[in-house]
């Protein structure tokens, strides 16, 4: 696995990390995306000469930009199993991940990172996020039986594919992850993994720092033995036929630096895809890689920031009165530049000062170079579909919710393509989540969730390992608009049903979204009050209904022995294959 180059022998996994790096290089890649970055952050003059000056400039990629994103990224999303059968038990059991998968979806900050994935997204072209479970290994997975998913954003430049013209991610032959990690704890690692301390001597620090963005040797802390570049190495093989003779695909992974496999390769069974999600914002034919929105409108920022810095230059030179003095009769003709300043003058023998200093008026230049940029800027915004009109800059105040709803909406159709790729995206990590609760749960799976029917009571879920293999799902991801307006839209919808008399204040309430202007856990807290309330009072008048009863008393129709409820009574197997309990 290792071949020799100029001394050095490298592994087999670094050999396919430096024929990537060739090929982004030769794409340019590292640069367009550090370019793209800084147009987007506002650095808009980075590598070109600027003669000494800090040169003006007008950000139109920004807003255009931040607007996409927030049409794309202003949304609710829910990921919902279903069952591709009528068996209520599995439909049970997808009920219960649906749920789970929430309570995931808010521990992993998803809703924080998707704005992250998009706007990466929209910047560069594509965007990568890398799903593990951090559990421990060996027998602590099998012993904890919660699953504890993580995710991680990777930059594209960081991501390196066998097939660049091949789209879809789960047809790759491989995939590498890099990073820059310090070289103790790369050599912590290989003791971990059994690496003997003469490979472990190979593990030094590099400086392959222009492969990643916005890094170079002068930006990493010297301490220590330095960084060095760490390469996480997945592939998917043919693993063992099952009992119908079908072969399923298993993943296989390692880590490596330049010279020593730190990480061995080893197998994850019942993982068959690759735990790697991607988001591209616009598709190219025949690549891999998407197409970059920043990366379109930097030839007319840049014409703008010039017309901009030419008008600038020729105001300080010619739009201000320009001073003309006497030589011989100013003593300090710095003094005229200054702001209250007193000017000394000598030999004037009864000849006014006016004659001594004289000011030239301003010459009047041309409006082309101002017509220019506004139209530049005004064109541009209206070809991108970011116009005033489609990014709400209307007076709120003479104009209803609703009609300013129906103007963004027919201005983000243009965004479709983008709003399907997001969906796509949630798609992918649904179907990591599940396989990785498969593949790192061979005991089954044991969380909580909170209780659909609402309220802050938890359940309780145990679904067996044979359940998880059993199910055949679909994937369906909900996504529903979370701006202003839609939010303000739905709540008047809600507000007009209960005022008509169509709905009761308690399907009022059950129907209220977290994202709501109303209190909705406020209102839902009165009302578990108001049911305690009553469940109290009527134990309270049973109780004293019996006691009127007795001594003749009687067991009511349909009493269960223990203080059970008949539904309680009602359950039970332990057979089942999942069960739901309250915490």
């Amino acid at each position: 696995m290792t071949e020799k180059t100029q001394e050095k022998q490298v592994t087999d996994i670094w050999r396919k990390y430096r024929a990537g790096v060739e090929h982004h290089r030769g794409k340019n890649l590292y640069r367009r995306d550090e370019r793209c970055w800084h147009f987007y952050s506002g650095d808009q003059w980075w590598g070109m000469s600027q003669g000494g000056q800090e040169l003006p400039m007008e950000n139109i990629i920004k807003p255009i930009l931040k607007y996409k994103i927030a049409m794309v990224a202003t949304t609710d999303t829910s990921i919902v199993y279903s069952a591709m059968t009528e068996n209520t038990l599995l439909q049970e059991i997808c009920n219960e991940l649906s749920e789970f998968a929430k309570q995931v979806w808010e521990q992993t900050r998803m809703d924080e990172m998707k704005w992250k994935v998009i706007k990466a997204a929209a910047i560069t072209g594509d965007s990568y996020v890398y799903a593990f479970d951090a559990r421990p290994e060996s027998e602590a997975v099998v012993q904890d039986r919660t699953p504890k998913l993580e995710m991680r954003m990777v930059d594209r430049s960081a991501v390196y594919l066998a097939d660049e013209q091949e789209q879809d991610l789960q047809a790759q032959a491989w995939i590498i992850l890099a990073e820059r990690i310090p070289v103790e704890e790369v050599r912590r690692q290989a003791r971990e993994n059994g690496i003997s301390e003469e490979e472990i001597e190979l593990i030094v620090s590099d400086a392959e720092t222009d492969t990643r963005l916005n890094n170079d040797e002068s930006d990493e802390i010297k301490q220590g033995d330095g960084k060095c570049t760490a390469l996480v190495y997945f592939t998917l093989v043919d693993g063992e036929p099952d009992e119908t003779g079908a072969v399923q695909k298993v993943l296989r992974f390692g880590r490596s630096t330049e010279q020593v496999i730190y990480q061995p390769m080893q197998e994850v069974q019942g993982l068959d895809v690759y735990p790697i999600a991607q988001m591209r914002w616009e598709d190219m034919p025949n690549s891999a890689r998407g197409v970059s929105e920043c990366e379109m409108l930097i030839p007319n920022q840049i014409e703008i920031n010039k017309t901009l810095a030419r008008r600038s230059l020729i105001v300080k030179r010619y739009g201000y009165p320009t001073a003309v003095y006497d030589a011989e009769k100013i003593d300090n003709p710095a003094a005229l530049q200054k702001v209250g300043a007193t000017v000394r003058a000598r030999n004037l023998s009864g000849v006014p000062v006016q004659n001594a200093v004289q000011y030239l008026e301003p010459k009047t230049t041309s409006g082309e170079g101002a017509v220019l940029q506004q139209e530049l800027i005004a064109v541009t915004r209206e070809l991108e579909g970011a116009g005033d009109n489609a990014t709400g800059q209307v007076d709120v105040t003479k104009t209803s919710g609703e009609a300013i709803k129906a103007a963004r909406d027919q201005a983000a159709m243009v965004l479709n393509d983008q709003a399907a790729a997001y969906k796509s995206f949630v798609e992918q990590v649904a179907m990591i989540w599940y396989k990785l609760w498969c593949a790192y749960s061979p005991q089954g799976l044991t969380f909580a969730y909170k209780d659909p029917a609402g309220g802050e009571k938890l359940m309780r879920a145990i679904i067996t390992p044979q359940a998880l293999a059993a199910l055949d799902m679909q994937i369906k991801i909900d996504v529903s608009p979370a701006d202003p307006y839609s939010v303000l839209s739905m709540q008047t919808s809600l507000d007009n049903a209960l005022g008509g008399g169509h709905i009761t204040f308690e399907e009022w309430v059950s129907v209220l979204d977290a994202n709501s202007p109303v209190p909705a856990a406020k209102f839902r807290k009165i009302l578990e009050e108001r049911k305690a309330m009553q469940a109290a009072l009527a134990a309270q008048q049973q109780a004293m209904g019996g006691m009127s009863g007795m001594p003749g008393q009687t067991v009511p129709a349909g009493a269960v022995p223990g203080g059970m409820t008949p539904e309680m009574a009602g359950t039970g197997g332990t057979g089942n294959a999942v069960q739901s309990m309250p915490v």
